[in-house]
């Protein structure tokens, strides 16, 4: 049986380190789907260091885990303090080649940046985020959204 790798290096920002612990996180983000408990998306809790940099790599598929192909698609990963939050203190946008981008398209992979500088002045508590996706068809769908603790580091 062959050895499988854990990600793609191809794939992956040009100036990322990696190390023995992965330093990406992979969603899986649904469109169009129908809630289930009270949720629409899938829902996630990720861990993130504050002033480190860190990878976001999101799938996009359909309710039924067809992968959604983003040719032409634009992805938005935001973070609040609260959902009802005004603005968000952190946007990375695959527009935007230093924020993100759109991985390969046929197998629906977008990939987000956080940079040290995108935490350097939040404070140590726990954030909400979501990340949305604008098709080429012009539909928007909210695809995943959860907490992200961020953390102090330990030196």
């Amino acid at each position: 049986m062959p050895a499988e790798a854990f990600y793609d290096m191809s794939k992956m920002y040009p100036y990322d380190l990696n190390g023995i612990l992965v330093s990406e996180i992979s969603l899986c983000g649904i469109i169009d789907n129908y809630p289930i408990r009270r949720r629409a998306v899938p829902y996630e809790s990720i861990d993130l260091y504050a002033n480190n940099n860190r990878t976001f790599r999101v799938y996009v598929k359909t309710p039924n885990l067809d992968v959604v192909n983003v040719a032409g698609a634009t992805g938005v990963f935001s973070i609040k303090v609260t959902k009802d939050s005004s603005s968000p203190v952190i946007r990375k946008s695959t527009a935007v080649p230093s924020e993100g981008a759109i991985g390969s398209p046929d197998a629906g992979e977008l990939f987000f940046y956080i940079v040290p500088s995108d935490t350097v002045n939040l404070d140590i508590r726990q954030y909400v985020f979501d990340v949305k996706v604008t098709l080429s068809s012009g539909k928007t769908y909210t695809i995943v959204e959860g907490v992200i603790n961020l953390q102090q580091n330990v030196g």
